[in-house]
């Protein structure tokens, strides 16, 4: 046989070959074993962690969000169980049969199912796809009564924000909705699944932090893919969020929300001498519900589509000629100005004339011939154009524009509330800045009594009211109960005896014959008030439009009243504002007249005072 043996230089050529193979295995082990003492070894608590990780893990149980309750304890924001319908691929059959049963007996379309399980198509199998939030109960009771004809589909129950007295008092609350990336990232760690859902707007968002509660959770065992295979420990609890107790009483709320259903504008109730604020009214409403389940786009559409704008808080942010309440402003300053004393007089036949302005300004009353002669109570009393046109002339924009802001207007308020609008009162620096002219003379008329350019929010004015009720001592706007106590009124330096004056022509307004708010007295107590209305536009302009054109409600009035009560100690105070409403008189003063009616016969005790005695202490002259 012939083997052909191999030549002296092949062999050596064949060894060769054979050790670098061979080097080349051993260092490949080398490697090989390296890594592994790596990973094993040097690593290996490391990566036992991370494989026990993957293993276990921490299931979060969202906490209640924090109940915010009224002054008296009765839930305005709570919490309540919501129903939603899941469904899990790998325990279901056969999903189209399912699915199918589920929409004829929910009546629910096939399609809208069909369509969310197929947006979760790539999902795992054993991860559920919810079909249905906010399930009716008569719903979960027809799906678990006959769960055999839904195979793979679970009710689960979950928290979801409830606001028990609908639009009342929506303002102030706010609503909540789902947490955005930015907003999720500002949540503690301890607190993200609770965050899920976070407040919007008032005291939701304000107190957002505390409201959201610390989550619970459990520790399971899950296989490669995730399934819940075990639970490992304990569950913890979760924490729930802050309770809140406010200052405002749902009683008037509703009173208010009653009295202002179909209307616009809004209406404030304070107590003078703490800054609690009762009621925080803002008309049209809107109902804080809608949001709670995720808002549908027709619900968005038709609040933020609508003229009347029932997303805008008008208490804080609408902006108003404030009208006849300004005479409040005007009168003091004249007494503070020494322009006037408590006997100086104007006469009032209807007109005041400016010079250089051929169209007299007019008083209210000029077609029966003016008020004839009255003093500064007087023109409080009958609301007198002509006597505040003389006092402001003499006064001057600059220092009516100063004594505005020592009362509180134009300028934000500080209340806890977001968006609050800062108004306008004008001056001769603001109209050089802004319009690029000089302060004319036949511009001051009309501030004087709150006509012009000048803009408040309802806020201002009782900010204002209060001021003159409690002889000038401030105290800032208060919602929060818990924080009352802790509030140190300041006394401003207004002049008492002088503010003593213009309560006495607030309160012969309601009182006195001849008074403007007549029709606001009572018979329980002394009320102090002031009406307002305020102009839209000029008479003027009204004049030069048809009869249809006059009557649009956009071009119609601002109806304004402002009062307290009992005048001398004051318990409360109040503010209606109704946009394009009529006359401060016969529209806005009969519903101020009305809580404070309720307030004295459901809530405060006045019996410790007698009529007669209110009404000599109200005409006296107050000490100083």
């Amino acid at each position: 046989m012939n083997t052909n043996p191999l030549q002296p230089e092949e062999m050596q050529l064949f060894r060769s070959r054979v050790v670098i193979i061979g080097f080349v295995i051993i260092i490949l082990f080398s490697l090989l074993t390296s890594r592994l003492w790596y990973l094993q070894i040097l690593n290996g608590i490391k990566y036992t962690e991370f494989a026990e990780g993957n293993r276990i893990r921490i299931v979060a149980q969202p906490a209640p969000r924090g109940i915010i309750y009224d002054r008296n304890g009765v839930p305005l924001a709570d919490n309540r169980p919501s129903y939603q319908l899941q469904l899990i691929r790998e325990n279901t059959p056969n999903v189209e049969t399912t699915i199918l049963n589920l929409s004829k007996a929910l009546k629910i379309p096939y399609p809208s199912l069909k369509k969310k399980i197929a947006e979760k198509q790539n999902q795992a199998q054993f991860k559920p796809i919810v079909l249905v939030e906010d399930l009716e109960y008569s719903r979960v009771s027809l799906v678990e009564t006959y769960q055999e004809h839904f195979p793979g589909t679970s009710i689960v129950v979950q928290s979801r924000r409830f606001y028990p007295h609908n639009k009342i008092a929506s303002h102030v609350l706010g609503y909540v909705g789902l947490s955005d990336e930015e907003q999720a990232e500002k949540i503690p760690k301890n607190k993200r699944s609770s965050g899920q859902i976070v407040g919007r707007a008032g005291i939701e968002l304000i107190r957002n932090e505390e409201l959201i509660g610390v989550d619970g959770g459990k520790q399971v065992e899950v296989d490669h893919v995730g399934r819940e295979k075990e639970i490992l420990s304990k569950p913890v609890n979760p924490i729930p969020g802050q309770e809140i107790f406010l200052t405002i009483d749902i009683r008037i709320q509703q009173l208010i929300y009653d009295l202002m259903k179909g209307k616009s504008g809004a209406v404030i109730v304070t107590k003078p001498r703490t800054g609690e604020i009762l009621a925080l009214h803002s008309s049209p409403s809107f109902n804080p519900n809608l949001f709670a389940s995720g808002i549908s786009q027709k619900n968005w559409d038709r609040l933020v589509q609508t003229s009347e704008n029932p997303l805008e808080n008008k208490s804080i942010q609408g902006l108003y000629p404030p009208g006849s309440l300004f005479k409040l402003v005007t009168g003091y300053a004249g007494l503070h100005e020494g322009v006037i004393t408590e006997s100086s007089t104007y006469t009032c036949n209807g007109f005041f004339y400016v010079k250089g302005r051929s169209t007299p300004f007019k008083c209210w009353k000029w077609r029966q011939g003016g008020h004839g002669v009255v003093d500064v109570q007087g023109a409080i009393k009958e609301s007198c154009n002509i006597f505040f046109y003389h006092l402001g002339q003499e006064i001057g924009v600059n220092a009516l524009h100063d004594y505005a802001t020592q009362f509180g207007l134009g300028q934000k308020t500080g209340i806890i509330l977001p968006n609050e609008k800062k108004g306008l009162i004008p001056n001769e620096e603001w109209k050089q800045r802004v319009k690029q002219e000089p302060w004319y003379a036949g511009e001051t008329p009309p501030v004087t009594i709150g006509q012009g350019a000048i803009e408040i929010t309802p806020l201002q004015a009782i900010t204002m009211i209060n001021l003159i009720s409690t002889g000038g001592m401030y105290v800032p706007p208060q919602l929060f109960l818990d924080q009352t106590k802790e509030v140190q009124p300041k006394q401003l330096p207004f002049s008492k005896s002088q503010l003593h004056l213009i309560r006495s022509g607030m309160v012969a307004a309601v009182n006195a014959k001849g008074g403007t708010a007549w029709l606001v007295r009572s018979k329980k107590l002394i009320i102090a008030g002031k009406t307002g209305t305020a102009q839209v536009i000029g008479h003027k302009t009204l004049a030069n439009l048809d009869e249809d054109e006059r009557n649009q409600k956009a071009l119609q009035n601002h109806a304004w009243f402002a009062a307290f009560a009992p005048s001398e100690t004051p318990e409360i105070s109040v503010v209606v504002l109704i946009q394009h409403g009529g006359a401060g008189a016969k529209d806005a003063g009969p519903i101020a007249k009305q809580i404070l009616d309720y307030y004295f016969t459901e809530i405060f005790d006045l019996s410790q005072q007698s009529f007669r005695d209110q009404l000599n202490h109200a005409f006296q002259q107050e000490g100083t």
